[in-house]
């Protein structure tokens, strides 16, 4: 096994622990929950499914990137699973409730998503960044549908199963996905360093910049709403991009500029968090 295949199926487990570890703190009125905010629904499923999506391939469109950075930025952008999302949305002072029900509604609707992102990406654009959509199917259903459901399950029906595991699925978490980063980070560094004197930091840096401020202005005045979609509009799960990338263009490089996005989106979100912690205790009650 190369390190990039052990960065890949680093990044798949990641993917397995963090979902589950959502689905045994999760409960079915997460959903119930979110559902009955459908303004709040829509316009979250906008800024993540559709208008990221839109601002990174006009991005690509227009900065002369290299081809392995507009792919990486495109499926990134197309890849619907925020890592993380309620621990980070939580700490900027959103609402775990919400973030949990946004990241089931975003498990389920991943490979339709996909497909109809496709689909009007290569329509409107004229470029097919996704010819195989139904590729990563197989990646939805073993890293995020089934352990979702197996999560939700044990915590309703084992809820002192749920207990006994859910301390040690908790700091698999923790850790899970910064050891699939450094893991990535080793094997994407030649690509990275080669990365570095071009305009690709500046476009990563746009794009990540203009996702979070489209979540949240579309999350709305509460910092509660505001907080979570920011997150989920600018962060993307790797494992998902890499294997849209490597299924559809089996070619291309994207690791160096997948690892710089990742670093990028750490830098930014604490950035973004700290901005929010000043916004609320400047303001008055």
């Amino acid at each position: 096994m190369t390190v990039a295949d052990a960065a890949k199926l680093a990044f798949q487990i990641s993917l397995f622990v963090v979902i589950l570890g959502y689905g045994l703190t999760a409960e079915f009125g997460d959903v119930r929950y979110v559902l009955q905010h459908p303004g709040l629904l829509a316009r979250s499923l906008l800024a993540v499914l559709v208008v990221a999506p839109a601002l990174a391939v006009l991005l690509v469109n227009v900065v002369d990137v290299h081809p392995q950075v507009a792919i990486a930025l495109v499926t990134l952008a197309i890849s619907p699973l925020p890592p993380l999302l309620p621990r980070r949305g939580a700490k900027a002072g959103g609402q775990v409730q919400f973030g949990l029900g946004l990241v089931i509604v975003l498990a389920v609707l991943a490979v339709p998503a996909l497909a109809v992102a496709g689909r009007l990406l290569g329509d409107v654009f004229g470029k097919q960044y996704v010819t195989n959509p139904w590729s990563v199917g197989e990646l939805m259903l073993v890293s995020v549908l089934l352990p979702l459901v197996a999560g939700m399950a044990i915590g309703k029906f084992w809820p002192a199963l749920a207990e006994r595991i859910g301390g040690p699925i908790e700091r698999a978490q923790r850790w899970a996905l910064p050891v699939a980063m450094i893991v990535l980070l080793v094997a994407a560094a030649p690509q990275m360093w080669k990365l570095m004197g071009d305009v690709t930091v500046v476009a990563i840096l746009i794009f990540v910049l203009g996702a979070f401020t489209i979540g949240h202005v579309l999350g709305g005045p509460d910092r509660e709403f505001s907080a979570v979609v920011a997150f989920a509009s600018a962060c993307r799960h790797p494992a998902t991009a890499l294997t849209i990338a490597s299924a559809n263009f089996p070619n291309a490089d994207e690791r160096g500029a997948v690892a710089l996005y990742g670093v990028v989106t750490a830098l930014v979100g604490v950035a973004y968090t700290r901005w929010l912690s000043r916004r609320a205790r400047a303001s008055p009650g």
